[in-house]
């Protein structure tokens, strides 16, 4: 596999790229095969949620609201039996589907907290400065049979990965937030 995109509007995507401002960044992966679709979450202790989306549907706002939303509830239920997702802050980008009415409300009724992400900047989103590329590396030059054992490689390999690099990340985030406030939202080098 060469590489693994963000999903938003091919057009979008390739429009970025040619302005040579990057991709756009969302928490799900679109891996090269064809028409696999895949909602990642996590947090600061691993994975939260792995969602295939069904083959030749695209990303809704519907289906983010309806499919994915109530498996992250259900993760935090089990984890937090007493507040289950009450006061839980949620990152995602500025996708179209991420800012949906139905997401929206679905947020809200779930008494999470939307934590705003700044417009054309994917590179402070932990998914693209961090799992992205780990998931690449992990996966490219490796053939699946179809979309299940894909799915099945990837959960696989968010779980063993250790509880401390997640955490790490989110360290890393906040400190690519401080950095987009220090230079007053002007671009600059990673490190």
């Amino acid at each position: 596999m060469d590489t693994i995109q963000t999903t938003d509007q091919k057009a979008r995507w390739q429009g970025m790229a040619k302005e040579g401002r990057g991709t756009p960044s969302c928490l799900c992966v679109r891996l090269p095969c064809p028409e696999v679709l895949y909602c990642i979450l996590f947090d600061d202790l691993g994975p939260v949620a792995q969602i295939p989306v069904p083959k030749g549907q695209t990303l809704t706002g519907q289906f983010y609201a309806d499919v994915v939303l109530p498996e992250v509830e259900k993760h935090y239920l089990k984890r937090r039996p007493k507040t289950g997702t009450r006061g839980l802050k949620i990152l995602h980008d500025n996708a179209r589907p991420h800012k949906s009415l139905a997401v929206r409300q679905k947020i809200k009724d779930m008494d999470m907290h939307e934590v705003p992400h700044p417009h054309y900047s994917p590179d402070i989103a932990p998914c693209d400065f961090w799992l992205f590329r780990k998931l690449k590396d992990n996966v490219s030059g490796c053939e699946f049979e179809d979309r299940l054992s894909l799915g099945r490689a990837i959960y696989r390999y968010l779980e063993v990965i250790p509880k401390d690099e997640y955490r790490k990340t989110f360290e890393n985030w906040i400190k690519r937030l401080n950095s987009v406030v220090a230079y007053k939202g002007d671009y600059f080098e990673h490190s």
